[in-house]
């Protein structure tokens, strides 16, 4: 239970009707697994293991999903009175023993190990807080979580609103931690948007562009920054249009890469901040691109999404294109009184001119 300090636990609800569904939300597939299954396993990825999962309309398929997955479940007899009832049916049902615990729908499936992390780690930093809220783009989210010193006051509550009305009374002790990921903001409740979480299940390893947007805000990345990688990607992208049929390239990841190669650029080595980053977000084929960005391995092929990312930030220099020629000239003014970097940028050069070359021979082979 113990985790960055904190005893945390669980609570996982899932005792309603799925009218708007149709079916049972905690056994959808959601990216090859049940929903239900998809959140137990996050949560012991997190080092929670005291988890209570609700069971109400669908008692049976609940808790045997629940079972199947090491966690405790609690049938909430009044599920018909809502979500207040089957909180309070979980919170009774957590160990004595925790300082905090989430609180999490089963229609909300996509959030990150990392997220719940952060969470516990703002927690651990801030050990008075009331509850640590992750939100996305501005934009509150699941799970809170809940310090456990509040459990007796959501038995005794029963206003209007539900427990966000209860927790309302104590906003000014809770914190809102800005979050990566847009899974702690995307629902199930209709089958239109099952269909979307669905899409975002199946590139789960990859940040969305409001992924990116998020990194880009929390970083404090600057405007002109952001405008330098927005053209980087474009141009990456228009480098694996060309390469179509040719070579297969994952076009979101290598998007995705170039958005956020310099998302670091204030900081020291700021390509493998960037990268750690990523990788810490679950992020690892992204982060495997922005990590050589600056610096291919040596043996690395003339032609690969890595060597496409790499070429394309060498023709871009600020908001502009302006190719190998113009950025070698902006290269010897940079570094003429530093002959080590200018020997470096020369070399990062001339490699970039190696792929420019194999990557306009290959398209146009391609397109005979």
């Amino acid at each position: 239970m113990t985790s960055n300090g904190i005893r945390t636990g669980a609570v996982v609800l899932a005792a309603g009707f799925s009218s708007r569904m149709g079916k049972c939300k905690a056994l959808l597939d959601v990216g090859g697994s049940a929903a239900l299954e998809r959140i137990l396993s996050t949560l012991r990825l997190s080092g929670v293991k005291d988890i209570v999962v609700v069971s109400g309309h669908y008692r049976e398929a609940v808790e045997g999903e629940a079972k199947r997955g090491g966690a405790r479940a609690v049938f909430n007899e009044h599920y018909e009175k809502g979500m207040l009832s089957s909180i309070k049916a979980g919170v009774t049902a957590l160990s004595p023993n925790l300082d905090a615990f989430f609180l999490l729908p089963v229609d909300v499936p996509l959030v990150k190990p990392a997220t719940l992390q952060a969470l516990k780690q703002a927690r651990r930093s801030e050990p008075n807080s009331a509850v640590v809220i992750p939100a996305f783009l501005g934009r509150r989210g699941h799970p809170p979580l809940v310090a456990t010193r509040l459990i007796p006051g959501i038995l005794e509550w029963d206003g209007p609103g539900g427990l966000r009305t209860f927790l309302d009374r104590y906003e000014e002790a809770s914190l809102v931690l800005e979050m990566p990921d847009q899974g702690v903001v995307t629902e199930m409740n209709t089958p239109e948007e099952y269909a979307a979480l669905r899409s975002l299940a199946s590139r789960r390893g990859i940040p969305t562009e409001k992924e990116c947007l998020a990194f880009w805000e929390i970083l404090s990345t600057p405007p002109e920054v952001r405008d330098h990688c927005r053209v980087v990607a474009e141009v990456a992208v228009g480098f694996a249009r060309a390469l179509k049929g040719i070579l297969p390239v994952d076009t979101e990841n290598l998007a995705a890469a170039a958005l956020l190669h310099d998302m670091s650029r204030a900081g020291r080595d700021h390509a493998e901040a960037a990268a750690g980053t990523l990788d810490s977000w679950g992020f690892a084929a992204t982060a495997d691109l922005v990590r050589y960005h600056m610096d291919l391995p040596e043996k690395e092929p003339l032609l690969s999404e890595r060597s496409l990312l790499y070429l394309a930030d060498k023709v871009v220099s600020g908001n502009r294109i302006v190719g190998l020629e113009r950025k070698a000239k902006e290269m010897e003014k940079r570094f003429e009184t530093d002959p080590e970097a200018l020997t470096g940028a020369r070399f990062r050069l001339q490699r970039a001119e190696r792929i420019s070359k194999a990557l306009e021979r290959l398209s146009k082979k391609g397109h005979r």
